[in-house]
C-alpha cells in the first residue's frame, strides 16, 4: 500500500510555493506570473513547482481555500464578545487586513469569469457571506444600543458598507499611483466604514455596557 502521507519537507516545499506565488500574484498580478517565475524566484526547477501545482489554476484555487478558512474563521466569532464600537473596528480591520494580504483575488477577479470561473463563482458566494455577516454585525450594534436604525435604514446601510467593503480595492488601486495599493490605504477602509456608521451612533457612542 502507497503512504499517501505529506512528509516534512514536501509539505515545506509546497507552503514555499504557496507564499511566493502569493507575493508574485500581488505585486505583478497572476496574468504575468508563471511557475517558471515562481521557481526562479524559489530557485527551484519549473518541475518542482509542477509537482506540486501542474497549474496556476490550482495554485490560485489553494489560495482562494486559505482566503476563504481565515475569512470564515473571522465570521465564526461570536458576536455576543462584542461590546463596543472599537470591539467592531478591530473586527473590521481583520477583514481588510486580509483583503491587503489576499488583494490579487479582489484586484484581478474580473477576467477570472472566463479564465477560472470557478475561483470566480466562489468569490461571488463568498461575497454574498459577507454581506449577511455585515448585517449580523449591524443587529449587534442595535443590541448594544450603540446605533438606531429603522429597518430601511439598516438595509440601506449593510448594503453601502458591502459596496465599500467589496470594492475598497478597486478603488484604492484607482487612486494609488500607477494602480499601487498600500496596507494603510487598505486599512482606510475600515475608517471609511465606521464613517457610514456614525450618523447612526446613539449618546452611547459604542462605549460598551455599564
Amino acid at each position: 500500500m502507497v503512504d499517501t502521507r505529506e512528509s516534512p519537507r514536501h509539505g515545506r516545499t509546497r507552503e514555499r510555493i504557496l507564499r511566493t506565488a502569493l507575493a508574485l500574484f500581488n505585486e505583478q498580478g497572476e496574468a504575468n506570473v508563471t511557475l517558471a517565475h515562481i521557481g526562479t524566484a524559489l530557485g527551484i526547477s519549473e518541475g518542482n513547482v509542477w509537482y506540486h501545482f501542474h497549474t496556476k489554476r490550482e495554485l490560485v484555487a489553494a489560495l482562494f481555500d486559505e482566503l476563504q478558512g481565515r475569512i470564515g474563521a473571522v465570521q465564526q466569532i461570536d458576536l455576543e464578545r462584542l461590546q463596543t464600537l472599537t470591539d467592531i473596528e478591530r473586527l473590521l480591520e481583520q477583514g481588510f487586513r486580509l483583503m491587503w494580504e489576499y488583494r490579487f483575488l479582489f484586484r484581478d477577479h474580473i477576467r477570472w469569469t472566463v479564465g477560472l470561473p470557478e475561483v470566480h463563482h466562489r468569490l461571488v458566494e463568498l461575497v454574498g457571506e459577507g454581506h449577511a455577516f455585515i448585517e449580523r454585525i449591524l443587529a449587534r450594534l442595535e443590541e448594544l444600543g450603540v446605533i438606531r436604525l429603522t429597518p430601511d435604514e439598516r438595509s440601506s446601510l449593510a448594503t453601502n458598507i458591502w459596496i465599500v467593503d467589496r470594492y475598497w480595492i478597486d478603488y484604492c488601486q484607482l487612486r494609488g499611483p500607477g494602480g499601487a495599493i498600500t496596507e494603510e490605504a487598505v486599512r482606510a477602509g475600515a475608517r471609511q466604514i465606521l464613517a457610514l456608521v456614525t450618523p447612526y451612533l446613539t449618546e452611547r457612542r459604542g462605549t460598551g455596557p455599564g
